[in-house]
């Protein structure tokens, strides 16, 4: 039974073989990409040399990157700006697992049956050395089991065989690519330098917020003459308001039927002997799956009422049917059953599988979104969204950037918003909620306000004038950079660093010894402060060290330094050069790749989708 499973789960076997393959700084292979040889199709959102990349391969692509970066940092609700740099490593991803295939083509890259053979025989991917089927009585992985299977059944490891020729050809290629990493003596030292010498500082910071903000205000016409001088500081950049019309990707009910199905499948496959943990491992969507659904003891009120009412109606080793929660559709495996306190509790298992619209449900949606543009082509976006029975709304003016108000992170569409008359109709565009229809409503160019206007907008929010603002910040910043300089001064005419803070009312801090690329707190990581710690002799304080971001001047004393030791060099150095020359391989080989895209006809439309 699980070898039956197993033919059925070929992608999920696949998929845990790659993810355990490190060599490769791309992830993702065989999305069932097709050549292509025409221009954009629907449900297309990008070409590479020809062959096309769809929306299901990059959407499937997104879902997997989204929850690995949710159960890697513990957070579901991602922020905008995470999100969309995961969008642009799936759509990355996607080019380099292309271009590098196509690569392995033109080099006649290949390997013998015997080497696949040999990696299959002493490789099983975790799924089969993980299962029971190849598991001894005590519970250990028999690798005669797992051998007389492959003897007896070759045709059923066709679809693995496969994967770990990909695998040995990529790898081959890499090593070529990698071949011509080297490194240096000197670099090596210099890196044991980096991270082994160390520093240990007293310092003084001052920054514009440790300056009394009271005595820096400017007058009226201090304010204004600084507004005169920094006007274009001022300005008020380009803006433009959209008309929207949003049609949610829901699920119909084929979908919820499909999902149903999927469940009552794998409900069936468990009750006939297959491992429900590994098959919650490759198919459900929910927290609980890299741990096979395990969801512990648990008794009531702990769980929604659907699912604990499922969960307490079974009997002990017993699978339910298909239920559904706000979640999504489950099915739940009672492991075990005990009093606890006098209330009952089970130890379950789950599956949950969320109910998403179809292929063919995006497209019913992108046909409904064609006859609106169509609509909207003669009678204006509002307009045909009533005719259509759908709602229509107007975003506030806003700049140029990637987000739209209520709608959110669209840089496409905010681009192209920017560069179209009033009138234009611009889409679709898709979130992963929704797709959208826009219509470009009005434009307003840029445009510097009056000192009047600013201060009458600042007194309708209860604000300071902006120019009084930033020319009290600028004060505040010059000051503490006195306040730094009269510090430095002191110590120069014989004062200590602490003698020289207290005179002002500050006092000193100390660090911890730190290397050069350490993090350093109340510093920061990579300053200024580092370079001037690790310039000076112990016991000599600097001048005045500016730090940027955020603006802060400082003033440090070297307590002690600690040379990089010899000895505890030369052991270390063999594992550093390897750590080295892997690091370079590595920029070898993302250079080679960047290399190839630059050379490379790469179509994206994903304006249109995302």
């Amino acid at each position: 039974m699980m070898l039956a499973a197993l033919r059925t789960n070929t992608k999920v076997i696949l998929w845990i073989v790659v993810v355990g393959f490190v060599g490769f700084i791309f992830a993702g292979w065989g999305q069932g990409l097709q050549r292509a040889d025409r221009g954009p199709e629907r449900g297309v959102i990008g070409r590479v040399q020809g062959v096309k990349i769809t929306y299901q391969d990059f959407a499937s692509e997104l879902r997997n990157r989204y929850a690995q970066y949710a159960e890697q940092s513990g957070v579901t609700e991602l922020p905008d700006q995470t999100m969309a740099s995961i969008r642009e490593e799936a759509w990355q991803s996607i080019v380099a697992e292309i271009l590098v295939d196509q690569e392995i083509e033109r080099r006649g890259i290949n390997v013998s049956d015997e080497a696949v053979f040999d990696l299959l025989w002493r490789s099983p991917p975790d799924v089969v050395f993980q299962s029971p089927a190849f598991q001894d009585e005590e519970g250990n992985f028999d690798i005669d089991l797992y051998h007389r299977e492959i003897q007896m059944h070759p045709e059923r490891w066709e679809g693995v065989a496969q994967l770990y020729r990909s695998m040995l050809r990529r790898q081959m290629i890499q090593n070529e690519v990698q071949s011509g990493a080297f490194v240096t003596e000197n670099e090596v030292w210099d890196e044991y330098l980096l991270r082994n010498e160390k520093a240990r500082i007293s310092f003084v910071a001052v920054g514009p917020n440790d300056v009394e903000r009271d005595q820096m205000t400017p007058t009226e016409d201090e304010a204004r003459a600084f507004f005169a001088s920094h006007r274009e500081e001022f300005a008020v950049p380009a803006t433009v308001s959209l008309t929207a019309v949003a049609l949610p990707k829901e699920p119909t009910d084929l979908d919820e039927e499909d999902a149903i199905t999927r469940l009552e499948d794998l409900a069936g496959a468990i009750r006939e002997g297959e491992d429900f943990a590994e098959l919650a491992k490759a198919y459900s969507d929910g927290p609980s799956a890299p741990e096979g659904g395990d969801l512990g003891w648990f008794g009531r009120g702990v769980m929604t009422p659907a699912f604990e009412e499922a969960a307490f109606a079974l009997d002990v080793g017993q699978v339910s049917d298909p239920f559904k929660t706000e979640f999504g559709y489950h099915i739940v495996l009672v492991e075990d059953r005990r009093q606890t306190g006098g209330e009952p509790e089970v130890k379950a298992r789950h599956i949950l599988v969320e109910v998403r619209p179809s292929e063919n449900t995006l497209l019913e949606i992108e046909d409904a979104l064609a006859e609106l543009g169509e609509k909207a082509g003669d009678d204006g976006l509002a307009a045909a969204a009533e005719e259509m029975g759908y709602e229509s709304f107007t975003t506030p003016h806003f700049p140029d950037g990637r987000y739209i108000p209520g709608v959110g992170p669209m840089r496409p569409a905010v681009k192209m918003s920017f560069e179209s008359k009033v009138g234009t109709l611009l889409g679709p565009f898709s979130t992963p909620d929704a797709f959208y229809l826009f219509e470009v409503n009005e434009k307003l160019p840029k445009r510097t306000p009056t000192y009047e206007q600013l201060a009458s907008e600042s007194r309708e929010q209860g604000t300071e004038h902006p120019a009084a603002l930033a020319l009290t910040f600028e004060r505040q910043k010059e000051q503490a950079r006195r306040t730094a300089q009269d510090i430095a001064d002191a110590v120069r005419g014989g004062a200590t660093l602490e003698e020289a803070a207290a005179s002002i009312g500050l006092s000193t801090r100390s660090t911890e010894l730190f290397a050069r690329g350490d993090y350093v707190p109340d510093i920061g990581q990579g300053t200024e402060v580092h370079g001037a710690s690790f310039g000076l002799r112990t016991g000599r304080t600097s001048g005045v060290v500016e730090v940027e971001q955020p603006p802060r001047y400082f003033v440090l004393r070297v307590e002690e330094r600690l040379a990089a030791d010899q000895a505890a060099f030369e052991e270390a150095r063999t594992q550093l050069r390897t750590e080295l020359i892997r690091r370079d391989q590595l920029e070898l080989f993302a250079s080679w790749l960047e290399g190839l895209r630059n050379k490379a006809k790469i179509e994206d439309f994903r304006d249109l989708y995302f």
